[in-house]
C-alpha cells in the first residue's frame, strides 16, 4: 500500500467529514429557525431535506476534487462506497448535529468513517495491474 495515497486519502476523507459536518449544522439550524402559520406543519422540512441532499452531494465532490487537486487517479473506488457509507451515517446520526447549538456526531462513528474511506482510496487499482496508466 501507498503511504504516500493513504495520507492523502485521509486528509481528503477528514476535510469531506468535516465540511459535510459543518453543512448540516449550519443546515439544520436554519430547518430549526423556519416558522409556520400553521402550528400542524412541519416547518423546515425542505430546509432540512434540502441540507441532507446538500451533505450526500457535497461528499462525492470533495472527495473526487480533494483527490484530483493532490494528483491521485482512480478514487472512484472512494467515491462510489464513501459517498452511501456517508448518506447511512447521516441518516442515523441525523438527531445527534440536529440539536440547538450545533451537535456532533459520536466521535468513534466519525473516526471510523474516516478509516474506511481513507483506506478505500488508498487503494490503487492501477497499481494492482503492475503499473500505473
Amino acid at each position: 500500500m501507498n503511504c504516500t495515497r493513504t495520507l492523502k486519502a485521509a486528509v481528503v476523507t477528514i476535510t469531506a467529514t468535516a465540511a459535510c459536518h459543518l453543512t448540516m449544522n449550519a443546515g439544520f439550524a436554519w430547518a430549526r429557525g423556519q416558522e409556520s402559520d400553521h402550528p400542524d406543519d412541519w416547518a423546515g422540512l425542505f430546509e432540512f431535506g434540502a441540507t441532507v441532499l446538500a451533505t450526500w452531494i457535497l461528499m462525492p465532490l470533495v472527495l473526487w476534487i480533494g483527490m484530483r487537486l493532490l494528483g491521485e487517479r482512480r478514487t472512484w473506488l472512494q467515491m462510489i462506497l464513501g459517498t452511501p457509507l456517508w448518506a447511512g451515517v447521516s441518516l442515523v446520526y441525523v438527531d445527534d448535529v440536529d440539536r440547538p447549538g450545533g451537535g456532533l456526531m459520536p466521535v468513534p462513528v466519525l473516526v471510523a468513517f474516516v478509516l474506511v474511506v481513507a483506506l478505500l482510496g488508498a487503494y490503487d487499482p492501477g497499481s494492482a495491474r503492475g503499473g500505473r496508466a
